[in-house]
């Protein structure tokens, strides 16, 4: 990606200033030290939340606070992840799911036996099949210069750049959801239009990867409970069984063009959402609480899945410096290489 004409000169005026008073020792780590001067980011995750919900937004990314203990959900799709890197490394069911499982913290017993059942069922469903990605570079970070911003770098971790069988370039994205996998599901047509993927893109893109397509291979979650008189250990035997009867229910794979028309609109949007984050920060340095400048989308599907609900709703006034109880303030992003922290505290 081409840099932005500002940026460069000041860069060049930055590095002929320390040519004067330093020498040339000191010029190969301009550029170096520039880019920590970005200590702003824009993953796909800020850009939803801030879609979602703007308070949310503030308190995860501004503030930097989030849940001591993560949740359920985030735990298993982390687990997850990592079972299907370690699956494309060559690593056999049991040794991907006692990898997986040994990253995960405070999973319970029944965490584990969920994961075993589906990745046994997975194991199953895709053990014979030709694989249509010949070579595939897993969990692939990327940090770069957001194009017409002065404040943010682009950063995240793509799931995996894959080389299909017919040589063609593509994303592959391992995902899972409660949705139906049917073919008219409506969850297909709203992966068409994900912002994570479009960031994704872009970010092959600059990498030198002209991605043109996007492999997705999604697990629907269990729908089976488990009973009161099962052990997890039979829980997830009944799961894997469940899998293997009903493979299409569980496991499906698709690929879907990437059109540059939606990624020429999603540029757009980031660089505008990049800018109002920068309006409300503003704002919020206006107001008697910095919160206040972030409004709240207040409704059943945004505040139930809200870490933040419990003292949010009840409008209390929270100090990072002492955050409250079961809560942290530290990186906004702890799976990327040395993190993010929150604004506030720098």
């Amino acid at each position: 990606m081409a840099q932005h004409p500002l940026r460069f000169w000041r860069e060049t005026k930055f590095a002929l200033f320390l040519l004067r008073v330093g020498g040339m020792g000191v010029v190969g780590s301009v550029r170096k030290e520039l880019m920590k001067m970005r200590s702003d980011t824009l993953t796909a995750s800020r850009m939803a939340a801030l879609l979602a919900c703007p308070r949310k937004h503030y308190w995860r990314y501004e503030v930097g606070l989030s849940a001591a203990v993560s949740t359920g959900a985030l735990r298993f799709g982390s687990a997850w992840h990592a079972a299907m890197e370690c699956r494309w490394q060559g690593m056999e069911c049991a040794a991907a799911l006692a990898k997986a499982c040994g990253g995960a913290d405070s999973f319970t017993e029944l965490d584990v036996a969920t994961l075993s059942g589906l990745l046994a069922g997975y194991y199953a469903r895709y053990g014979g099949e030709a694989e249509t990605v010949k070579t595939l570079h897993p969990e692939q970070e990327f940090r770069y210069a957001l194009d017409g911003s002065r404040t943010f770098d682009i950063c995240g971790k793509i799931d995996g750049l894959g080389v299909l069988c017919d040589g063609r370039l593509a994303l592959v994205e391992h995902k899972t959801t409660g949705d139906s996998l049917e073919a008219d599901s409506e969850y297909w047509q709203r992966l068409r239009f994900n912002p994570q993927i479009y960031q994704y893109v872009l970010a092959a893109r600059a990498l030198g990867w002209d991605v043109q397509t996007v492999i997705y291979d999604v697990t629907r979650k269990p729908m089976i409970k488990q009973k009161q008189t099962e052990t997890p250990e039979q829980f997830g035997e009944r799961l894997a069984a469940d899998t293997r009867e009903r493979p299409d229910f569980y496991f499906a794979r698709r690929e879907v063009a990437v059109l540059d028309q939606d990624v020429e609109e999603f540029a757009i949007q980031r660089l505008e959402l990049s800018r109002l984050i920068l309006l409300l920060r503003a704002a919020g340095r206006r107001a008697r609480r910095p919160e206040h400048a972030w409004p709240r989308n207040c409704g059943g599907m945004t505040c139930r899945f809200c870490e933040f609900c419990v003292f949010c709703m009840q409008n209390i006034a929270v100090d990072p410096a002492q955050p409250p109880a079961g809560f942290a303030v530290g990186q906004t992003n702890p799976e990327l290489s040395g993190g993010v922290r929150g604004r506030l505290l720098g």
